[in-house]
C-alpha cells in the first residue's frame, strides 16, 4: 500500500510542477528608438564606419601599444571580469534550483531518551545512516523561475558593465596620452621661447652697455624671460600627472612608463571623423544596456516577491540505509526510504510579504527611471561631444592662423628693433603675443584630439578583441520564460 502511494504522490507533484505558472509581471524590453543626430555635418563627420580600435586612426604606435596593454592589464577591467564570473556562477546556481538537490550524507547519532509507545524507560539509542538526502521545490508559482530570470539579467548587466569599463578605459588612455603630448608640446614651445628670450636679453644687455638703450629695456627683457620660465613647473607637473595616470591604467606603478613616454610630436586630427551609422547609438551604449538589464532584474524580483504571497511546496526525501547496529549498515535489512512533502504559506504573515512586494515594485520604478535617465544622458553626451569636437576644429583653424601671423609680426619686430625703428616694449609685446599664440595652438591640438576621443566614447564603441563575454542567451543558458 505504501509503495503504491509514494509513486502516485510523486507523479501528482511532478504534474503540478509542470503545469505551474509564474506570477508577477513579465518583462518585455522595448527596443530603444533610433537616434537622429542634431550636430553632425559633412565638414567634420563622415558616415564611414570607424574601426573597432578607433585609436588606430591616429597612426601612433605608442598609443596603440598603450591601449592594447590597458585593455589587457587594467585593474578596473580585471574587477569587472571577476564580477562577470561571479554573476555567471550565481546564474548557474539559480538554474540548478529547477532540479532536485541530492547530496550524499552519512551520520551517526547516540541519544538516551524514552521511546513513546514502547517504553517509559530512558534507553540508549544508536543510529547509523548513509544515503541520499533529496530536496526539490516545486515551482508552482514561479519563485524559482523569477529568481533565475533575475540572476540571468544580472549576468547580462555585468557583461554590459564590463563593456562599459572597457570603453571608459580605452577613452581614458587616449585622453591622458593626448594630454601628455600636449603638455610636452607646450614645454617645447616654452623652451624655444626661453632660448629666444635669453638671446634677446643678451642683445639688450649689449645695447645697454653701449648706451643705446635704457635699463628699463634690460629689466623688461629679464622680466619676460622669468615669466616664461615660471610656466615650466606647471607644465612639467601636468606632464607627470598624465604619465602617472597612464601607468596606473596599465596596472603599473607611477613612473614605470616614463622611459616609453619621451616627448614626441603628434598632429591634431583634422579630417572628417568617421563615426558610422549613429541611428543605433542607444543599442551600442553599454551604460544604457546596464540600465536596461537592471530594469529587467528589478522586474523579475517583483515576480519573486509576488510568488512569496503564494504557497511554496517542497519535497524532501531519503533513500539509503538506517540501522542501530553499525554491522548491519549496508545490508538489505537496513534499507530505508522516506518522502516528505512540505507546504509553507505566509497566511498569517501577509504584512511582511506585502511589504517585500511594495519594496520590489519601488525598486522596479526606480530602475525604470534610471533607464530613462541613461537614455537621455547618452543622447546628451553624444550631442555635446559632437558640438565640442566641431567647435574645437574651428578654434584650431583660427589659432593656427593667429600663430602664423604673430610669428611673422615677431620676426618683423625683431628686425625693426635691431634697426632702431621701434622701442623694446613693442618687440616685447610681439614676442609675448607669439608665445601665447603658439601655446594656444598646442592646447587647441590637444583639445581636438581629446574631443575626438570623447565622440568615440559617446558612441559606446568597444574593440572587438576586448568585447565582453557572450550574453546569457548566446551562451545557451537562458532561464525558462526569459
Amino acid at each position: 500500500m505504501v509503495r503504491r502511494i509514494a509513486p502516485e504522490l510523486l507523479a501528482t507533484l511532478v504534474t503540478a510542477a509542470l503545469a505551474a505558472c509564474a506570477v508577477g509581471p513579465d518583462y518585455r524590453p522595448v527596443p530603444p528608438p533610433p537616434v537622429t543626430a542634431r550636430n553632425l555635418d559633412a565638414e567634420h563627420f563622415t558616415s564611414a564606419a570607424a574601426p573597432d580600435s578607433w585609436w588606430q586612426q591616429f597612426h601612433d604606435p605608442v598609443l596603440a601599444r598603450l591601449e592594447q596593454r590597458a585593455l589587457s592589464d587594467d585593474l578596473d577591467i580585471a574587477m569587472a571580469i571577476a564580477r562577470v564570473r561571479g554573476a555567471r556562477a550565481a546564474f548557474t546556481q539559480a538554474n540548478l534550483d529547477f532540479a532536485p538537490h541530492v547530496p550524499i550524507e552519512a551520520g551517526y547519532s547516540r541519544s538516551k531518551e524514552q521511546e513513546p509507545g514502547f517504553t517509559d524507560d530512558r534507553i540508549d539509542i544508536d543510529s547509523y545512516t548513509a544515503g541520499f538526502d533529496a530536496s526539490w521545490e516545486l515551482d508552482l508559482f514561479g519563485h524559482v523561475r523569477r529568481s533565475a530570470q533575475a540572476a540571468g539579467a544580472q549576468l547580462d548587466m555585468q557583461q554590459a558593465s564590463l563593456a562599459d569599463t572597457q570603453v571608459s578605459i580605452a577613452a581614458e588612455v587616449a585622453r591622458n596620452y593626448f594630454q601628455l603630448r600636449g603638455s610636452q608640446r607646450q614645454l617645447a614651445v616654452a623652451h624655444d621661447n626661453i632660448a629666444n628670450q635669453r638671446e634677446a636679453l643678451r642683445l639688450t644687455q649689449i645695447r645697454y652697455d653701449a648706451g643705446r638703450v635704457t635699463e628699463l629695456d634690460v629689466d623688461s627683457a629679464l622680466s619676460r624671460l622669468k615669466a616664461t620660465e615660471a610656466t615650466l613647473p606647471l607644465l612639467q607637473a601636468a606632464e607627470k600627472r598624465s604619465g602617472y595616470r597612464l601607468a596606473v591604467l596599465l596596472g603599473l606603478k607611477p613612473g614605470e612608463l616614463d622611459d616609453e613616454l619621451v616627448a614626441a610630436a603628434i598632429p591634431a586630427w583634422t579630417e572628417p571623423l568617421p563615426i558610422g551609422d549613429v541611428s543605433d547609438l542607444l543599442r551600442r551604449r553599454p551604460d544604457v544596456r546596464v540600465a536596461e538589464r537592471n530594469l529587467a532584474t528589478a522586474t523579475a524580483r517583483v515576480g519573486v516577491a509576488t510568488a512569496d504571497l503564494f504557497p511554496r511546496v517542497t519535497v524532501t526525501g531519503f533513500v539509503g540505509f538506517l540501522t542501530g547496529d553499525s554491522a548491519q549498515l549496508g545490508l538489505a535489512s537496513s534499507r530505508a526510504w522516506a518522502i516528505s512533502p512540505v507546504v509553507s504559506w505566509p497566511a498569517l504573515d501577509f504584512g511582511t510579504a506585502h511589504a517585500r512586494l511594495r519594496a520590489a515594485k519601488a525598486e522596479s520604478a526606480g530602475a525604470l527611471a534610471a533607464y530613462q535617465k541613461a537614455v537621455l544622458g547618452a543622447l546628451e553626451d553624444f550631442e555635446n561631444s559632437c558640438v565640442n569636437y566641431s567647435r574645437q576644429i574651428a578654434r584650431l583653424s583660427s589659432v593656427v592662423e593667429q600663430a602664423e601671423a604673430s610669428r611673422r609680426a615677431a620676426q618683423m619686430a625683431q628686425i625693426q628693433y635691431r634697426e632702431g625703428q621701434i622701442n623694446f616694449l613693442v618687440l616685447l609685446d610681439a614676442q609675448r603675443t607669439q608665445l601665447q599664440a603658439e601655446d594656444e595652438v598646442a592646447q587647441a591640438e590637444t583639445d581636438v584630439n581629446t574631443g575626438a576621443v570623447a565622440v568615440y566614447k559617446a558612441l559606446g564603441g568597444v574593440p572587438a578583441a576586448a568585447s565582453h563575454a557572450p550574453t546569457v542567451a548566446a551562451a545557451g543558458l537562458a532561464a525558462p520564460g526569459r
